[in-house]
C-alpha cells in the first residue's frame, strides 16, 4: 500500500527540484564578477545534483506506487521555490541566495524521514548530509 503522505511530500520536493535546477542554471549563466569562474563551474555542479534529486525522487514516487508531476505546470502550481526572474547577479546574490534555499531542501528532506519507509527515510538523510554540508560552504564564502 501506498503512503500518500510520503508520496505528496515527495512530489512536493519533485516540484522544488525541478525549479531549483532551472534557477541554478540562470546563476550559472548571469553571475559576475571576480568569483564568476569559481561559481559558474560550482553551480554547474549543483544542477547535476538537482537533476539526479529530480529523477530519483520521481523513481522513488513510482516505486511507491504514486506517480510522479509530469508537466511544467503541475510543477509550477507546487513547487514552493520561487524562480528567479533576474538576469544579473553578484557572487554574493548568488551565494545568499543558494544558501536560503538550500536550508528550505535540507527541512524538507528532514522532514521527509518522519513517517517514511526505511529506503526513503536512508534517501533523505543522505541529501540532509549534503547540504549540511553544502550550507557550511556557503556560509563560510560569505564569511559567516
Amino acid at each position: 500500500m501506498a503512503n500518500t503522505a510520503t508520496i505528496s511530500k515527495l512530489n512536493n520536493i519533485l516540484a522544488d527540484a525541478n525549479v531549483m535546477h532551472t534557477k541554478l542554471h540562470n546563476y550559472h549563466w548571469n553571475v559576475k564578477g571576480m568569483q564568476f569562474y569559481g561559481l559558474h563551474a560550482k553551480t554547474e555542479e549543483f544542477y547535476g545534483t538537482f537533476a539526479t534529486i529530480y529523477d530519483d525522487v520521481a523513481e522513488r514516487i513510482l516505486q511507491l506506487g504514486g506517480k510522479p508531476l509530469v508537466t511544467l505546470k503541475q510543477i509550477l502550481a507546487t513547487a514552493r521555490i520561487k524562480e528567479d526572474e533576474r538576469t544579473d547577479f553578484s557572487a554574493n546574490d548568488v551565494v545568499k541566495a543558494l544558501m536560503e534555499d538550500f536550508k528550505f531542501f535540507h527541512g524538507e528532506f528532514k522532514s521527509l524521514s518522519d513517517g517514511a519507509d526505511a529506503i526513503t527515510t536512508a534517501y533523505a538523510d543522505e541529501k540532509v548530509g549534503m547540504l549540511e554540508k553544502e550550507i557550511w560552504m556557503l556560509r563560510s564564502m560569505l564569511g559567516e
